[in-house]
């Protein structure tokens, strides 16, 4: 193969590969090691002053690697800003031919700073494209309109190489093709672009504004450009980031979070925004952290920690007003949330991490989250709560029953709210039958420690009928999991709490959340 064919299937390849990822699962470590800080972060018990006896504190260990850390960012809040909306000329590149071109350098680079673009690859070839790189063009702008690599100027780059190449299906999927000189490029160009409108070319970056005239102009003007060298260089990963945005877009996902703004404008100066990275989940998680008015940072908060951040915004605010108008004690309120580039609606996004990847979303929170939210407020551990909804109920369940195998013990408390255990996500988890026992949690443990909200919608159940088989439904499930619970409890001290609000599935939540703040439980 030419050098030139070498260069373009790599690209494609690297251009492809971005709609593809890969949820790591089943690893049963509870306890980083290797790059792990030792960083030790404590917090106070409830109803004890700074003052109090060492003993009486609870200690998180934070086992965060240096890598991950180092990818931490902190800013205000910018969900206001509809961030999972990328603009097509966000950059500025409105007007005129700019180039993505990438040299060795650029590469090198992008292995250093972004790894996990080539989280499928071997360590031999990773080496092997170092060895044989050569500068390629990855996509192209032109006016704004963003276009990927199926039709690529090639000359000016390489000596003795070709005019530049293009990509069209064939009997074993892309096939590429050489292109000779310009006349040539003319000529096909016509027949070229009308076959691009095709299905068979919907997950392959054509362009994200897609107008045959106007693409075959566009085309020309990029390659004349880069013949005269008179284009503008992109940034790298330009492309990768274009083609991604359309595909969300053909995929109609929706990756809007749910926000009163008006509301969440009001409190948008109490926010916190963090940007984090789990190396055992491959994923990058968004944290929101809301402080009460008039936050002393020397007094220890209870913490309340939200899972399914797209949905709780308006809570958070709701929850704010509650402290602030005194019916409800100050506490810190944590949302977690996925990376704004996923649709964090979406439940096979969701099912990743609240059920193929349960094990290592417990660990980030339980040793990376808290421990690192603890170095920079002061959290009462032990009255601090962790609220999960359907299948975010499900994890909280999951939380809760595996609590006992980790030295940090980050929550005195659960809500474990409307859990989803008949979902086809959940029945598909190789432990579903753990699920059932609890995951062995009463097998291991003759007492209980933790306090258990376990709530549901009176109504949810004739929506789901379908799912429960021969199990038990939503309502019925809440009122078993209380009964396992408080079967190990001292009867005049139970541990845990059911209750059925007059609701479908989810619409008692922001009630449920605001009686719960307000302490009536």
């Amino acid at each position: 193969m030419k050098k030139s064919a070498r260069i373009a299937t790599w690209a494609l390849c690297t251009i492809l590969s971005a709609q593809c990822f890969c949820v790591i699962s089943g690893c049963s470590a509870k306890n980083k090691s290797g790059e792990g800080t030792e960083l030790s972060v404590e917090g106070v018990v409830a109803g004890e002053s700074l003052s109090s006896s060492q003993s009486n504190r609870i200690t998180l260990t934070n086992h965060m690697t240096q890598q991950e850390l180092q990818k931490v960012t902190v800013g205000p809040l910018t969900v206001l800003d509809e961030p999972w909306k990328k603009e097509k000329n966000e950059s500025g590149y409105a007007e005129g031919v700019f180039v993505e071109l990438w040299t060795k350098e650029d590469l090198l680079r992008d292995i250093e700073e972004n790894p996990e673009h080539y989280s499928g690859w071997t360590q031999e070839e990773i080496e092997d494209y170092k060895s044989n790189f050569l500068p390629y063009i990855a996509g192209y702008t032109v006016d704004g309109r963003n276009y990927g690599i199926m039709i690529v100027p090639g000359m000016g780059l390489y000596e003795d190489e070709s005019y530049g190449w293009y990509y069209i299906q064939g009997a074993e999927g892309l096939e590429y093709r050489e292109i000779k000189d310009m006349e040539e490029l003319k000529t096909i160009l016509p027949d070229l672009v009308k076959e691009y409108q095709k299905k068979d070319y919907q997950y392959h970056y054509i362009s994200d504004s897609f107008d045959p005239d106007t693409m075959e102009k566009d085309v020309i003007r990029v390659f004349e450009a880069v013949k005269a060298g008179q284009y503008e260089k992109l940034p790298i990963n330009t492309t990768k980031m274009s083609f991604e945005t359309m595909l969300r877009e053909q995929d109609d996902m929706d990756y809007a979070w749910e926000l009163d703004r008006d509301a969440v404008a009001a409190i948008k100066d109490q926010v916190t925004e963090y940007h984090m990275h789990d190396e055992e989940l491959d994923r990058d998680f968004v944290i929101h952290v809301a402080l009460p008015k008039n936050y002393d940072a020397g007094k220890a908060l209870p913490a309340l920690v939200l899972t399914d951040a797209v949905w709780r915004f308006n809570d958070i605010a709701a929850l704010l007003k509650e402290m602030e108008e005194g019916r409800a004690a100050p506490q810190i309120l944590i949302s977690i949330g996925q990376d704004y580039s996923i649709s964090n609606s979406d439940n096979i996004e969701r099912a990743a991490v609240f059920c193929e990847g349960k094990d290592k979303f417990l660990d980030f929170i339980t040793d990376n989250l808290m421990p690192y939210l603890g170095e920079n407020y002061l959290i009462d551990y032990e009255n601090s709560t962790l609220f999960g909804h359907s299948l975010g109920g499900v994890f909280s369940h999951y939380a809760l029953c595996n609590s006992d195998r980790y030295e940090n013990q980050p929550f005195g408390n659960y809500i474990v709210g409307s859990p989803a255990f008949w979902s086809p996500y959940s029945r598909d988890m190789s432990d579903y039958k753990e699920q059932e026992r609890d995951f062995g949690y009463f097998e291991r443990n003759q007492t209980i420690s933790k306090h258990v909200f376990i709530t549901a919608g009176s109504d949810e159940d004739e929506d789901y009928a379908e799912y429960f088989e021969d199990g038990d439904s939503t309502t019925e499930s809440i009122v078993h999991l209380a009964e396992r619970i408080n079967a190990k409890c001292d009867p005049s001290s139970p541990m845990a709490k059911d209750k059925l609000y007059k609701s479908h599935h989810y619409q008692y939540i922001p009630d449920m959340l605001i009686e719960y703040v307000d302490g009536e439980f």
